[in-house]
C-alpha cells in the first residue's frame, strides 16, 4: 500500500480516510449488524449442501475453543471490555496486563471450516460463561447447526453439557480429570474386561471424503472400552455414554511412534447413534478449530493484530475479519472446487493480490 502497489485498483484520485478515521467509525458502528452479516453467510452456505454429507464420517461437527488475541502492558492501548491480570516482577514491582480472550466456534473436518461465531470475555467472567453465550446465539441464528459438538476438558461442566441437551445436540467432551466419580466408575468397570474395539493403523482420515489428507504420516492402534447409561453425574439431564481409549501412534508400517496414551471420553450419544470409531476421529479432529482455524486467522489474517482499541472497534474488526475469511473459504473450496486441491490458501491469496496489483480498473468501477 506504502510502496503504490495497488494504485491503480484503489483509485488515488478518490479521498480516502486515514487509519484512525477508519478506526472511529468502527467504534460507533452496531455490533450486531456484523454478526447478522456473517450468520447470513453461513445459513446461506448451508442452503447451497456445503455440509452435505458431513464434515466428520457423515456427521456436522463444531468445535469450540477459547483463545487469548492480545496482551499489553501499556496503559494508552486498553479499554473496558479488556480483562486485567496483574503479576509481580523480578524487581518487586507489580506489573499490569490487559488482555482480550475470546471463544470462537467453528465446522471441524471436511472444508470449508466456516466460523460459526465468537464471543469475547468480558472482565470477572470464565471462558465457560462466554461459551454458553455463544451457544445461545449461534441457535438463535442457525437453530439446527450441528449434530456433535465437540470439546476440551475445561467445558466438561453440568451447564454445558445440559445446554447442547437442551439444543438437542450432542456432544464430545475429552475429560483429563481421572477424580470425576463418572471416570471412577467407568473405570471399575472397564478393568475386568476386553476392549470393545481393537482396530490396527486406524486413521483419522473420514474415508468417505477422498479429499481428506489428514492422517499420511501415521496411523493408530487403537483399544476402547465402551458403556453407556452412566447417571452418575445427577445434575446432567440425561445418562452419559463413557469411551476410554488407548492409543499408540504407528507408522504405515506398523511399528510404534509413541508410548500408549490413554483418554477418556463422555459424549451424550448413545452406541447406536455414534460408533466408538467415529467418537474417536472427532476427538482428533477437534483440534482442527486450533491447528487450522484460529491458527490461520492470527498468522496469516492478523486476528490478533490490535488496529484500533476501543470497545467497539476492536470486536467489529475481528467480525470483519471473521466474515472476510468466511467468504474466502467459500470461494475456494465451493467457487474453485478443483483449484482447492492443487494450491494453497496463501497461494490463492497471492494469487489475488497479483490480479489487483496490476489490473486496469478500479475496485470502485462496476461498470
Amino acid at each position: 500500500m506504502r510502496n503504490g502497489y495497488f494504485k491503480k485498483a484503489l483509485n488515488q484520485d478518490i479521498k480516502r480516510g486515514s487509519a484512525e478515521t477508519f478506526g472511529n467509525v468502527l467504534q460507533v458502528s452496531d455490533v450486531t449488524q456484523y454478526e447478522v452479516y456473517c450468520a447470513e453467510i453461513v445459513t446461506k452456505a448451508r442452503y447451497n449442501k456445503a455440509f452435505q454429507g458431513g464434515t466428520i464420517d457423515g456427521f456436522n461437527v463444531v468445535a469450540l475453543y477459547g483463545t487469548e488475541l492480545t496482551r499489553t502492558e501499556s496503559q494508552q492501548r486498553h479499554c473496558t471490555c479488556c480483562r486485567t491480570t496483574v503479576r509481580t516482577a523480578e524487581d518487586g514491582s507489580l506489573v499490569i496486563q490487559r488482555h482480550e480472550n475470546f471463544v470462537g466456534a467453528s465446522y471441524v473436518g471436511k472444508p470449508p471450516n466456516l466460523i460459526l461465531g465468537i464471543e469475547r470475555m468480558v472482565p470477572g467472567e470464565g471462558e465457560t460463561t462466554a461459551a454458553l453465550r455463544l451457544l445461545d446465539k449461534i441457535k438463535t441464528r442457525h437453530y439446527y447447526y450441528a449434530d456433535v459438538v465437540t470439546l476440551d476438558s475445561l467445558y466438561a461442566k453440568t451447564p454445558v453439557i445440559n445446554k447442547l441437551i437442551e439444543q438437542n445436540v450432542f456432544s464430545v467432551i475429552r475429560v483429563k480429570q481421572k477424580n470425576y466419580h463418572i471416570i471412577k466408575d467407568a473405570e471399575g468397570l472397564f478393568s475386568g474386561r476386553a476392549p470393545d474395539l481393537v482396530k490396527k493403523r486406524a486413521n483419522i482420515k473420514s474415508h468417505w471424503y477422498d479429499e481428506d489428507t489428514s492422517g499420511k504420516k501415521y496411523c493408530y492402534d487403537l483399544k476402547i472400552w465402551d458403556e453407556e447409561s452412566f447417571t452418575t453425574w445427577e445434575e446432567v439431564k440425561k445418562p452419559l455414554r463413557v469411551l476410554k481409549i488407548e492409543e499408540t501412534r504407528v507408522d504405515q508400517e506398523g511399528r510404534a511412534l509413541s508410548e500408549p496414551l490413554t483418554t477418556h471420553i463422555i459424549t451424550t450419544a448413545g452406541k447406536e447413534e455414534i460408533t466408538a470409531e467415529t467418537i474417536w476421529r472427532i476427538l482428533h479432529r477437534r483440534w482442527d478449530v486450533e491447528n487450522k482455524t484460529f491458527h490461520d486467522l492470527k498468522k496469516y489474517w492478523s486476528f490478533g493484530h490490535d488496529y484500533h482499541h476501543g470497545d467497539h472497534a476492536f470486536l467489529v474488526m475481528r467480525w470483519l475479519i471473521v466474515i472476510a475469511v468466511n467468504l474466502f473459504l467459500l470461494f475456494l473450496f465451493r467457487r474453485l472446487a478443483g483449484y482447492a486441491k492443487h494450491y494453497t490458501q496463501k497461494g490463492l491469496i497471492e494469487d489475488i493480490s497479483i490480479t489487483i496489483f496490476t489490473t486496469e480498473l478500479s475496485i470502485w468501477d462496476y461498470g
